[in-house]
């Protein structure tokens, strides 16, 4: 019987505080020891522990290329658990997978890399200076290649641009905004704000 009441009462206690999730970030990346995960674009936040996975562009972010330490992930609810080696802050970014349309072991695969994103943008000519400058500050202008967004924003949420071919993206400035990057040629022609709700 006490076996019973045991099992029974770590079974509430997985459901209550979330149970970890097998998804391990040396798995996804086929990590060798020691080395580096890398955030692979700017990762925007109002609250460190409630990271929107629609990385919505408002408060403070944490830097592409950013080094990070794993911490733990959740299956219900759903999060991510990371800590910034720099600041020594703790980040929870909070999954849905009905707004990303992929896996949390795809989307950490999106969000981060065993590779430093910086190493790839170049900076020899004044164009790329000021385009990489730009990508610092979490910024797009017209100009811009689709990498050059994907590496400021962040891919596009695939509830609102289920094809990264499409001639604009949609992402979301607040939870009520929504900015619109059109394309021409893969390089940014325009970006339009939008009062769009959800």
């Amino acid at each position: 019987m006490n076996k019973i009441m045991v099992l029974c009462a770590a079974a509430v206690a997985a459901v209550l505080s979330g149970c970890a999730d097998p998804v391990v970030f040396s798995e996804v990346f086929q990590l060798e020891k020691g080395q580096e995960i890398y955030t692979r674009y700017n990762l925007w936040y109002d609250d460190p522990k409630e990271v929107s996975c629609l990385n919505i562009q408002s408060g403070s972010f944490i830097p592409i290329g950013s080094v990070v330490e794993p911490i733990a992930t959740d299956s219900f609810p759903e999060r991510i658990h990371f800590r910034d080696k720099k600041s020594g802050k703790v980040f929870a970014i909070r999954f849905e997978e009905a707004y990303r349309l992929c896996t949390m072991r795809d989307f950490i695969a999106q969000t981060f890399t065993s590779k430093n994103p910086l190493d790839s943008i170049p900076a020899k000519s004044d164009r790329d200076k000021k385009i990489r400058a730009r990508i610092l500050r979490g910024e797009v202008v017209p100009g811009m290649t689709r990498n050059d967004v994907e590496l400021a924003y962040g891919p596009p949420p695939a509830i609102r641009t289920p094809d990264k071919r499409n001639e604009s993206w949609i992402y979301w400035r607040t939870p009520t905004q929504q900015i619109r990057v059109v394309f021409r040629d893969d390089v940014v022609r325009n970006i339009i704000n939008s009062d769009d709700a959800l």
